[in-house]
């Protein structure tokens, strides 16, 4: 480029031309980023020393980057004997956050207080007013303008309705900032949905999850923040626009798709989101949930992931197949019950033995049949008690060699009863004829329950998430409940923990002090929502209801609103009884099975 080389003298006139002799540090502004030494260097313009905003290619200037970390291995551990030998050469480690896009504001100090390109250092990045929604973790909120529009009308446009307003985000035009007359419109401006990362999360399943899913993780929160992480620019789009910019009116692509995050979150004031997350550009996704308790894997297809609850379940889902080996034992201990279920077969096949074993019956049943065959060997049965076998078709006895029946008595064509009863006793009593996957002591009988469709979650047209029915044995013996034994496709349905139940109530709340005060603004509604959340339990916070209404004469609830909300909150706090007798009859039975009881 034209009077823009790449040598650290390349403006080795730069002090003649500009008398100041201040070190800095100096806002300066992002002009180039291709730097062809590849170490990070950026080419700026500084407007207090050029007194331009559209400096020209001589005004712009190579700072060095100022990196908050880096190391490398003495030069005179090196050996030139062998070039090749990696222990003899260069070793670098450190920290690496380069480049910022085309127009961003960085800080630029010059060492010694020499204004020469060799001495000049970017030290960070400034930030832009009311930009910052998306650091570091894309963040969601309701305030956009989707949340304006209704089903009806989404459906009517042919968007893609999410089912929620509670979606990813880009950045408020900063175009339309500046021309705000007044910092109240400018917050008032409403947020442009993040499309490329809330179709991900719709895809996953994941898009109407607050946890697994979208996150209020961001820099714009709450003051002071919460939140501590980085994210990364993201890939140039392939339908990215093409501009003009910079001191050439060089061809630059600036749109693109999210990155990667890596977040830590100590939780917003209400004490939720307290998590930490890498979350890749794809969707894979690492979780440690400390709010609910949950760690949760799973890649960005939606087609597989693995979750550790608070109780202490593990839960496993593939869409396609799950695959193990070991080249040693493969050992599986349950202190309850092992089920297994196949829509297809189930095969067990083994080199050695296979062995079958209980302590009380061994019960085999086949609709169609049941073979047994010893190709090479012999087939045995041996019995204390007794051995009889009965059928309602023709029975067969043969050998191709000797044939024996040897007995204390043996009859032939005596009336039928059991050995030694002397006839008279009924069928049942020759074979197990109860022996069904319906009986009680069985229990095999599928049930449906409710699946997700894997190829499409949620709906893009209604955001309803889409289900079908599948048979299964799998289910919770104590209750005979398919949910949370029976692993699907996100979004799953969990046994929710009491704070959730309590947060979801909040929400319920909420949406009814909204509909009956239309007249709130959304920093009141904020307040009121806050303080809420600060409830430990249902009944907390209906008081904390009535105590806003009472106290604050710009909050109006009817009392059949304040009925309804009471019934609601009975109903909450009977599914958190519930919940917790469940967890109460799980740990009881595990410690009886310790005791041996």
């Amino acid at each position: 480029m034209v009077g823009f080389v790449d040598t650290h003298d390349n403006q080795k006139n730069y002090n003649q031309k500009q008398a100041a002799k201040d070190p800095g540090p100096y806002v300066a502004t992002v002009k180039f980023t291709d730097d062809p030494l590849r170490q990070g260097r950026l080419g700026v313009n500084i407007p207090e020393i050029t007194k331009t905003q559209n400096p020209t290619i001589d005004d712009c200037i190579w700072c060095q980057y100022l990196s908050p970390f880096y190391g490398a291995k003495s030069v005179e551990a090196n050996d030139r004997r062998d070039p090749d030998d990696y222990k003899g050469t260069q070793h670098t480690y450190g920290m690496w956050f380069v480049p910022p896009d085309i127009d961003t504001q960085v800080l630029v100090i010059f060492a010694r207080g020499e204004l020469s390109q060799k001495n000049a250092f970017w030290i960070g990045c400034v930030q832009q007013p009311l930009t910052n929604h998306q650091v570091p973790a894309y963040g969601s909120t309701s305030e956009t303008i989707r949340s304006r529009q209704d089903a009806r009308e989404l459906a009517g446009s042919g968007q893609t309705n999410y089912g929620t307003d509670f979606l990813p985000v880009g950045e408020k035009n900063r175009k339309i900032i500046e021309e705000a007359q007044t910092e109240e419109y400018a917050n008032s401006l409403l947020y442009p949905i993040n499309d490329v990362l809330a179709d991900q999360l719709l895809s996953e399943g994941l898009v109407q999850d607050t946890v697994r899913g979208t996150t209020s993780s961001s820099a714009r929160r709450e003051s002071p923040s919460q939140v501590f992480g980085i994210n990364t620019p993201g890939r140039i789009r392939a339908d990215s626009r093409s501009k003009n910019i910079g001191p050439e009116g060089a061809t630059v692509r600036p749109d693109r798709n999210p990155g990667h995050s890596f977040v830590m979150d100590d939780g917003d004031v209400a004490g939720d989101n307290q998590l930490t997350r890498i979350r890749t550009a794809s969707g894979h996704q690492l979780l440690f949930h400390d709010t609910i308790g949950t760690v949760y894997i799973a890649n960005g297809s939606g087609k597989s992931w693995i979750e550790m609850d608070n109780a202490g379940r593990i839960s496993v889902y593939s869409n396609k197949g799950i695959s193990m080996r070991t080249g040693g034992d493969f050992n599986l201990h349950a202190d309850k019950n092992i089920n297994f279920h196949a829509k297809e077969k189930i095969n067990f096949s083994a080199q050695g033995n296979v062995v079958l074993n209980s302590e009380e019956y061994v019960y085999v049943m086949g609709n169609s049949g049941i073979l047994s065959s010893s190709q090479s060997g012999s087939v045995r049965h041996f019995a204390r008690d007794g051995i009889s076998s009965y059928t309602e078709g023709t029975q067969l006895h043969g050998a191709k060699g000797q044939f024996h029946l040897q007995g204390s008595q043996v009859h032939f064509n005596k009336p039928m009863g059991r050995p030694g009863s002397g006839g008279g006793t009924s069928i049942a009593d020759w074979g197990p004829t109860w022996l069904k996957p319906s009986s009680k002591k069985i229990d095999l009988q599928p049930v449906q329950v409710t699946d997700i469709v894997a190829t499409e979650p949620i709906d893009a047209r209604g955001g309803v998430v889409r289900t079908e029915k599948t048979l299964t044995t799998v289910k919770d013996s104590t209750t005979n409940k398919s949910q949370g034994v029976f692993i699907t496709h996100e979004p799953y349905t969990r046994a929710k923990s009491e704070k959730e139940q309590v947060k979801e109530f909040v929400d319920t709340v909420m949406e009814s002090i909204e509909k009956e005060n239309p007249k709130l603004t959304s920093t009141e509604l904020t307040e009121i929502k806050n303080k809420l959340s600060s409830a430990n339990d249902v009944d907390s916070v209906i008081k904390t209801v009535k105590e806003i209404s009472n106290l604050d004469p710009k909050v109006v609830i009817k009392t059949t609103v304040l009925t309804e909300l009471n019934k609601a909150a009975e109903q909450v706090k009977q599914e958190i009884k519930d919940a917790l007798s469940d967890l109460k009859s799980e740990a009881t039975d595990t410690i009886k099975n310790a005791l041996g009881l």
